[in-house]
């Protein structure tokens, strides 16, 4: 028994890790998926995955995901005009959230959602795009992607949120101590 239930995990991984994964706005099709995404991991609950999606979506911005089967398993979400008022003041798309799914992690679904935002962002007109990344060690793949996509510090170091930090300044690590970033669409 114990080697049919190896059998089966190799097996699950297999398909997981063979599974197409394609990029798609988040629309009515793929609306549902979206949510169950987001309210497991992202957002504390339904609630707050609808309205993420209602923030970036429209005039406002647009939501990616990344789909294998009718499964989604990673969201990409751009906001036009950042909260960000260096970035607002210069016409620099926030890519707001990216996530994905714990067990397709390190497949490249994130490769592919950075594409089509970025493709997205360039398709609109901006000639650059803006992420944030955490600081601790749960950020590290993500800081070593953005570097490798050619995302650079936009100047202001570490803050907490839109605050840069002083030296000199004590801080407990979390989520909200950030780095903003910023890519050049037309190298």
């Amino acid at each position: 028994m114990r080697g049919m239930t190896v059998h089966l995990r190799m097996c699950q991984r297999l398909l997981v890790e063979e599974m197409t994964t394609l990029v798609e706005p988040v629309c009515e099709k793929n609306f549902a998926a979206a949510v169950w995404f987001l309210a497991g991991w992202v957002s504390d609950d339904e609630a707050d995955a609808r309205q993420h999606l209602a923030d970036h979506g429209g005039d406002d911005g647009a939501s990616l995901a990344a789909v294998q089967g009718q499964r989604v398993v990673g969201i990409a979400s751009i906001l036009w005009v950042s909260n960000y008022a260096d970035f607002a003041k210069r016409g620099i798309p926030l890519v707001h959230q990216l996530a994905v799914a714990g067990p397709f992690r390190r497949q490249g679904v994130a490769v592919k959602l950075m594409d089509a935002a970025e493709d997205l962002a360039r398709h609109r007109g901006a000639a650059e795009l803006g992420i944030t990344v955490g600081l601790f060690d749960a950020y590290g793949p993500a800081q070593r992607l953005y570097a490798r996509r050619g995302y650079l510090p936009d100047g202001p170091g570490a803050c907490r949120g839109q605050q840069p930090l002083s030296q000199g300044t004590q801080v407990t690590m979390d989520d909200d101590l950030i780095l903003w970033l910023t890519k050049d669409l037309h190298p």
